[in-house]
């Protein structure tokens, strides 16, 4: 064959295969950027996989929703096209063919190759814990037939089974799950008055709700890891080890420290290689709410665990009766609340009259608006530094990388609701999921 007729035959054909994937459900050709086009036009000159299995689809992945919901194609092979296009991980699975993509990282591309697919109905979701809950879902028919409800949610459901499904998942709340994370560490006191904290990470299987485990990396097996707390002036070492397969550091996130101390490789130090450890000390010279967590490859690592609380006591502090850690967070793990999703996380249960301390972390990648039901919260503290002008807030927005610390009075008795206020990362048609709590005034 002339090359000339070969480009010809080429053309005709993947002309032919986007076409058809108009016919099929998937997107349009101007959803294909050049680079997957030509991707595919190398794939069919090779004669590789496109050439034997020339039904393919596409679906793109976003924060949180799938497009488009429902698949539709004809019996036999079938590959799909899987773009995330939005902020944080996710991954596409389906789990009745036993396939999936590996966990993608923002603006990443992947094959799935699904091999010869029989008629019927596949559900497709992400993995990622309470993004199928949030939209994350959908359906490939194959063969034609009825649809059906696109993710397995509650459509076809009547009000009173969707309520009573509803019911049934928040009756669980607080579901007990194994691991609990953000315990105090107790530091060891040298000859010299040193406080020394062990920190190791380590990967390790972490059940964020009931049944479900992920992997994840963690610091002495928790996620969020061990609440670290210390005295202004004190010296402190925190002696770390690396038995992740990659490398990492610590970075404290707030602190004052020694340039050598700030946990950033290359800038301020070798990265710690697996097996290999590495002791941070310096002089504790701020106060607040601070945070300690990874600064190698950090936007897969923090997300997947490895965080936790710094908090060292400021002398004017207001008073309060509580003081409680609320570490946020998003990614692999899902919508989490020091490390659970709902119904796992754990409630604040305060007795009338009393004053709560919330300190709000936010180690994800996401922005969170955190919001009380019943009761105001006064914001008394930012990154670190107390205002000399607290004010009241329905709802605190709490940025990455940000500290908010606010008051709650518990002058309202009941059960009030506690969560985001993005809606899509704390409830769905299926109910409440990820980043909810309570607030029990007793």
């Amino acid at each position: 064959m002339g090359e000339g007729t070969r480009r010809g035959v080429l053309g005709a054909l993947l002309g032919f295969l986007v076409a058809a994937s108009f016919g099929v459900g998937a997107i349009g050709m101007a959803a294909f950027k050049s680079s997957e086009i030509e991707d595919l036009e190398a794939r069919l000159a090779s004669g590789g996989p496109a050439a034997e299995e020339p039904q393919r689809l596409h679906v793109q992945l976003g924060d949180v929703f799938m497009e488009p919901t429902t698949l539709e194609g004809e019996p036999g092979p079938v590959s799909i096209l899987v773009h995330n296009t939005g902020g944080t991980q996710h991954n596409f699975s389906i789990a009745d063919l036993g396939v999936a993509t590996s966990m993608l990282a923002p603006d990443t591309r992947e094959w799935l190759d699904l091999g010869d697919v029989a008629a019927g109905s596949y559900t497709y979701r992400c993995d990622v814990p309470g993004h199928a809950d949030a939209g994350m879902k959908g359906i490939l028919v194959v063969g034609g037939g009825a649809t059906g409800d696109a993710g397995g949610g509650m459509a076809g459901m009547t009000p009173e089974e969707m309520a009573q499904h509803d019911a049934e998942r928040t009756a669980q709340f607080p579901a007990e799950t194994q691991g609990a994370g953000g315990q105090l560490l107790e530091p060891l006191i040298a000859s010299d008055g040193t406080k020394v904290y062990e920190v190791t990470a380590a990967a390790t299987q972490w059940e964020t709700e009931p049944g479900t485990f992920v992997e994840a990396y963690a610091y002495n097996g928790m996620v969020p890891g061990p609440e670290i707390r210390a005295e202004l002036g004190d010296r402190v070492r925190i002696e770390f080890t690396n038995e992740l397969p990659e490398p990492s550091t610590i970075h404290f996130h707030g602190m004052t420290v020694p340039a050598d101390m700030d946990g950033v490789p290359v800038i301020n130090q070798e990265a710690v290689m697996p097996g290999e450890s590495f002791d941070y000390e310096f002089v504790v010279r701020n106060t607040g709410t601070n945070m300690y967590h990874s600064h190698f490859n950090a936007a897969a690592q923090v997300p997947m665990g490895l965080l936790g609380a710094f908090i060292v006591p400021d002398p004017k502090d207001p008073p309060s009766d509580q003081d409680v850690s609320m570490v946020l967070n998003d990614g692999p793990l899902g919508f989490t609340l020091n490390g659970k999703g709902f119904p796992a996380t754990a409630p604040i249960v305060a007795s009338r009259g009393e004053v709560v301390r919330v300190r709000y972390m936010n180690e994800g990648l996401q922005i969170h608006p955190m919001h009380l039901h019943g009761m105001p919260q006064e914001v008394i503290a930012i990154d670190g530094h107390l205002l000399e002008q607290p004010y009241t807030a329905d709802t605190v927005v709490v940025a990455p990388g940000q500290r908010v610390d606010v008051l709650v009075r518990a002058t309202q008795p009941g059960t009030w609701a506690f969560h985001c206020h993005i809606l899509t990362h704390v409830e769905g048609p299926e109910g409440m999921f990820g980043m909810v709590t309570a607030f029990v005034v007793q």
